[in-house]
């Protein structure tokens, strides 16, 4: 079943024209027929009473919840072409709860003079995320500079590096420390991180961590990380 992020005002809830136009047009849905809403993180389940305008009544809440048991921050250092985008849907669907894309010396992407423009866009691919992986609770977006992830406060900070000396073993150690905790797990551009950004979030206590003996894609990266620390969220 379809399902709609909404909010309320003075107990009316109130549908963007988007999802209108999709329930109506593309969905085809009919008077009397139930979609799925989430209000203020609840999930109920709704009964179409009116198209123009349109209205909703709740026909009862649905309990369930597909929610990770802890907070994964995803750092990603600007990608060229839409790659950011593709990595922002599969990081909701993942589980991530915010995402900072930040500027990075070897981005390609500069993203900061572009910032507004960027963000509705972004906003809109995370809303359809959680529509279709069945979130109920909000996923942050911003754009920052490097120096600014000082501000991201966690309990555990990461950076898969390639030149570590660490071996893959020991991220196995660290994931088992995720669950229940605010983790900021970053990622570098095309390029990689310069020496300077690694010493950088060494100053701020991320840990270097070995993603296998192959070298891969910034998007493949961030994919890989973030499906073992959703597992170990969910499992531990």
């Amino acid at each position: 079943m379809q399902r709609y992020f909404v909010t309320s005002n003075n107990n009316e809830i109130i549908f963007s024209t988007d999802d209108i136009f999709h329930i109506s047009v593309v969905m085809r849905n009919k008077i009397n027929d139930l979609i799925e809403i989430v209000l203020d993180s609840n999930v109920y389940l709704a009964k179409i009473i009116s198209f123009k305008p349109f209205k909703v009544e709740i026909v009862s809440k649905i309990e369930e919840n597909h929610e990770l048991n802890g907070f994964i921050r995803l750092i990603l250092c600007s990608l060229r072409g839409d790659k950011n985008e593709f990595v922002i849907q599969k990081a909701v669907e993942l589980g991530v709860k915010e995402i900072i894309i930040v500027e990075s010396t070897r981005s390609v992407s500069k993203i900061l003079d572009k910032k507004d423009s960027k963000l509705v866009r972004y906003k809109k691919i995370i809303k359809e995320a959680k529509e279709q992986s069945k979130r109920t609770f909000d996923v942050n977006i911003d754009i920052l500079s490097f120096k600014d992830i000082s501000n991201l406060k966690s309990d555990l900070s990461i950076i898969p590096y390639e030149a570590t000396n660490e071996s893959i073993s020991n991220l196995g150690i660290i994931l088992n420390e995720c669950k229940d905790k605010i983790v900021n797990v970053i990622i570098g551009p095309e390029g990689g991180f310069t020496k300077s950004e690694v010493e950088y979030c060494h100053s701020l206590n991320y840990k270097e961590v070995s993603l296998g003996r192959r070298i891969l894609r910034s998007e493949t990266a961030s994919l890989f990380i973030l499906s073992l620390l959703s597992y170990n969220m969910e499992t531990k």
